[in-house]
């Protein structure tokens, strides 16, 4: 009797990770993957400026968001559909390659009708088929990024953010555009790590791009 109450005690252990399933694949959610506070880097525009914009289909793209604010502060707007995407994994998907396939701009559920008051955009999505969700350009299109700095962001079983940036770029081309960032393994804290790091990383580039626009004027 002791030995199968250890065995259970073990099974339900394990069964306290979660894994959420999404278009662009699975990922092992734990605890320590809730917002915790982070270390903000230095350098970086003051929060009013700050908008951190995400689509988010599984949950674990709005994890890495609200790190993100976690970590400079700033508003967050959520990327929403007029006509949600199905939950399960698999037909999620094949709307997705179907958007793709026709270059198709979802309507959105709801829009900013200014960002002007924004200098920095964080720009963050699951990757699909190794692009964003077609949602994101239609959110970039719909807007006059000119003057300012986008920093991607993505959630991803295995695939880098690298092919998706060029539609990105394609769809908000007056803005300056910092390296991305690929998140792949969440787990364990490693998530606010990786955002840190990045942060830090692009930090030259963000400044960069202010000090060339504060000279063109």
């Amino acid at each position: 009797m002791q030995k199968i109450k250890k065995y259970l005690l073990l099974l339900a252990g394990i069964m306290l990770v979660a894994v959420i399933s999404g278009c662009g694949g699975n990922y092992a959610v734990v605890d320590e993957n809730k917002p915790v506070p982070i270390t903000k880097p230095s350098g970086l525009p003051t929060n009013p400026k700050i908008l951190i914009a995400y689509f988010s289909h599984s949950g674990n793209t709005e994890l890495a968001a609200w790190q993100v604010q976690a970590a400079v502060g700033g508003d967050l707007l959520t990327i929403k559909t007029a006509e949600p995407y199905p939950k399960d994994g698999q037909a999620c998907g094949v709307i997705a390659k179907q958007e793709l396939a026709e270059n198709k701009r979802p309507l959105l559920a709801a829009n900013l009708s200014d960002i002007s008051r924004y200098e920095t955009i964080f720009l963050g999505y699951p990757i699909w088929y190794k692009q964003a969700p077609l949602a994101v350009r239609t959110f970039l299109e719909a807007h006059d990024f000119s003057g300012k700095v986008i920093l991607p962001f993505c959630t991803s079983g295995s695939d880098g953010i690298e092919q998706s940036l060029a539609a990105i770029r394609e769809s908000a081309a007056q803005a300056d555009m910092t390296t991305g960032l690929a998140l792949h393994d969440i787990g364990n804290g490693k998530m606010q790590r990786l955002i840190t790091s990045w942060l830090e990383g692009v930090r030259g580039e963000v400044d960069a791009f202010n000090k060339k626009r504060a000279s063109d004027k």
